[in-house]
């Protein structure tokens, strides 16, 4: 079920190869500081992968040293769970080229699964002499494939994407404490109260409440927890599930490649992926929870965020920078957390990127003769770019902390029906 085993494309480009054809290239989707283009030439190494460009944004880190980044600093520690990714070289022409078949800034900036983004700019950066090829983990890429044709060859019917958040609670949490660090500050942000839900209006229909996902769930070893972290993650509309059209392809109107390879994106929007993952919920809940009561890839998760986070937010900075702010509570043993580090074992950097990773899972099937359907899914670890204190984010993230300590938001649950985080009480 946990497969993680390294891609074999075929035959690589030979050493100092140039990506010089720009008509090879589709546009597919984009984040806030990349563009992704998905290969639509003959070359079949490249098929699984997509070119990740980015974009003219000053300051921000090249290709190459995020490159290095992942290699020396991610790869170590997560090994096959880390979205595989290579440099290859880039023709000057080409990203001019490409830069002329972006999206119009009027069309709504979307990532791979459709969702919204934030982009302050559409246009790739003109001096990048490098981009990364990435693998592609949406779904759909092969079932029409020639090479596919065998009944019982593996095809990729499904992709979840989701963000696991923080899967071992705040070192900087009270010992007290009954609300997990993400829970909590979900509570904060949507102004909830701890004892009782907001009361209704009068006439207000009663709206029916999406499950809300708890990492500590997920890590729990349990397999009622991980079912309900499981249904949760499905019944988000936040998180990216796509399910693959198996309706045959319209030949009078699409070319034999476009038949062949059709972008999931573009046959399953992301309102129909979420309604047929809603008519499959109960074979994706099952299937997944299945995975994670067997896979690694959670408690390894786990284990990193706690051994790279276990100092907590809270400095000796920090403290100097909060002299002239009411006192947070047990403050003596802030200050006990502030004392000398340890070294690189509490990065928390590293720590932090592993609280917003995104976890990548692609589903595959196939049929085998009289033994029905066989599943198997394959994880992999992404979103773990280059991330540092600048820019202000240290501050924040102590300055989350501080709110979360001094409201209260770790604790006084169940009076409203919450439930808790550190048991799993409440759990429908």
């Amino acid at each position: 079920m946990d497969f993680t085993t390294a891609l074999n494309p075929g035959t690589p480009p030979p050493p100092n190869f140039l990506l010089t054809d720009a008509d090879d290239w589709e546009y597919f989707a984009e984040g806030a500081s990349n563009c992704l283009f998905r290969y639509t030439g003959q070359h079949p190494y490249f098929r699984p992968f997509l070119l990740r460009l980015r974009k003219h944004l000053p300051g921000s880190p090249t290709t190459q040293q995020l490159y290095d980044h992942l290699n020396t600093r991610f790869a170590p520690i997560l090994g096959a769970y880390l979205l595989h990714h290579s440099l290859i070289q880039l023709s000057p022409s080409l990203i001019t080229a490409l830069n002329t078949r972006l999206p119009n800034a009027h069309t709504p900036a979307e990532d791979w699964a459709g969702r919204p983004v934030k982009a302050r700019t559409r246009f790739l950066e003109t001096e990048e002499k490098w981009g990364l090829l990435v693998e592609d983990m949406s779904c759909g890429n092969y079932l029409y494939a020639e090479e596919a044709a065998d009944p019982e060859e593996w095809r990729d019917m499904a992709a979840v994407e989701f963000k696991p958040k923080w899967l071992v609670q705040s070192p900087n949490a009270p010992k007290e404490w009954m609300v997990c660090r993400t829970c909590a500050v979900r509570n904060m942000n949507h102004g909830r109260s701890n004892d009782l839900p907001p009361p209704r209006e009068g006439g207000e229909k009663m709206e029916e409440e999406l499950p809300e996902y708890c990492p500590l769930d997920l890590a729990s070893h349990d397999r009622h927890r991980i079912e309900a972290a499981v249904y949760a993650i499905v019944n988000n509309p936040h998180n990216s599930i796509m399910i693959a059209d198996p309706s045959p392809s319209d030949s009078s109107s699409e070319s034999d490649s476009d038949s062949q390879r059709r972008s999931p994106s573009a046959s399953t929007p992301e309102e129909l992926a979420h309604h047929l993952a809603k008519a499959l919920e109960s074979s994706l809940v099952t299937l997944l929870t299945h995975f994670f009561t067997q896979s690694k890839i959670i408690p390894l998760l786990a284990s990193l965020q706690d051994e790279f986070g276990r100092r907590g937010v809270f400095t000796s900075a920090t403290l100097r920078l909060m002299e002239d702010t009411e006192n947070v509570g047990n403050e003596e043993a802030l200050a006990q957390m502030a004392i000398e580090s340890q070294g690189e074992v509490n990065d928390i950097w590293k720590a932090m990127t592993l609280r917003d990773c995104s976890l990548f899972l692609k589903i595959w099937v196939r049929k085998r003769t009289n033994r029905g359907m066989e599943a198997r899914i394959e994880a992999k670890v992404a979103d773990v770019d280059l991330k540092t204190g600048e820019g202000g984010r240290a501050v924040y993230w102590r300055d989350v902390e501080r709110r979360l300590r001094k409201g209260g938001w770790y604790g006084n649950i169940n009076k409203g029906g919450r439930r808790n985080c550190r048991t799993g009480e409440g759990i429908p």
